[in-house]
């Protein structure tokens, strides 16, 4: 059973976390909440990553900088690593804030949290700042990972080269050096939001100089064999899993409201099996 108030071994999560990166390919199974991490864990996950998007909507709020402070999510980064044995990794979105001494201090807050590792991607998250010029945007992940690279730990900075996913491929060229300057400055994993053409991920494996992240969503064309075979090390899945769960939910809302069906074609986890993820606090 998962105490919510004991703090896994913080030292145990974050040699593991760095470990999955060596070698093979995992999946960062990445969740909303402390109930979807649970259950996460429970259906086998080595890892499992915090998604901005999916923390954002499941508190109705819209998937964008300013919506969620480094507080709130440092809180709920939090409570999901007490709640799970296995290494969390935080969508720590540009570190809320645009100096290197910000996203130091976030990695930092991270770190006291029990995560066992964090993404900081290159977009400002303002349409007028855009994103941060390419010295300023290395000096960020340097700053992050001089923080995180203390001598008890093997905290993992994931560094996000985003503008592919605002733009479109014609940024390719661009993305791959910063995502070579990145690895460079020591981020133990690269991470380019938005490319699904085979060719260019393999580039990316081959040419950035480091562990590579790739995301795939839930009913894309390609699947974990197929990125393994291309020797992706991570595989993120973003919000699509917390997507596809409303998505089900939607359904059934609609079936049971408009044809009385309380018949579904998902399985129904049991009450006493999700009980029995959580402590007693009584």
């Amino acid at each position: 059973m998962l105490d919510y108030g004991l703090m896994t071994d913080t030292k145990y999560a974050r040699r593991r976390l760095s470990d999955l990166h060596q070698t093979g390919t995992f999946v960062l199974v990445n969740v909303h909440d402390v109930g979807s991490a649970a259950i996460a864990q429970h259906a086998g996950a080595q890892a499992i990553g915090t998604t901005s998007g999916g923390h954002a909507y499941s508190i109705g709020r819209r998937d964008a900088a300013a919506e969620l402070s480094r507080e709130e999510s440092i809180e709920r980064a939090a409570a999901i690593c007490a709640a799970v044995d296995i290494p969390v990794s935080v969508d720590a979105e540009n570190g809320w804030g645009h100096e290197p001494e910000d996203v130091a201090k976030t990695i930092r807050l991270l770190m006291e949290a029990g995560a066992a590792g964090a993404s900081i991607e290159d977009w400002s998250g303002s349409a007028e700042r855009g994103f941060y010029e390419s010295s300023l945007a290395v000096a960020r992940i340097e700053a992050a990972v001089e923080t995180a690279n203390t001598p008890e730990t093997g905290f993992v900075v994931c560094a996000r080269a985003d503008r592919l996913a605002h733009e479109g491929m014609s940024g390719f060229e661009e993305t791959l050096t910063r995502l070579q300057d990145f690895a460079t400055a020591g981020a133990g994993c690269v991470y380019a939001p938005g490319i699904s053409d085979t060719a260019k991920i393999g580039r990316v494996v081959d040419e950035a100089g480091g562990p590579v992240n790739l995301l795939l969503g839930m009913n894309k064309a390609l699947s974990v064999p197929d990125a393994a075979a291309m020797g992706v090390r991570r595989i993120s899945i973003g919000s699509s899993l917390y997507q596809a769960t409303m998505g089900a939910f939607f359904e059934m809302v609609q079936e049971a409201l408009t044809t009385g069906s309380l018949e579904v074609a998902t399985t129904v986890l049991d009450y006493e099996l999700i009980e029995s993820l959580f402590a007693d606090r009584s």
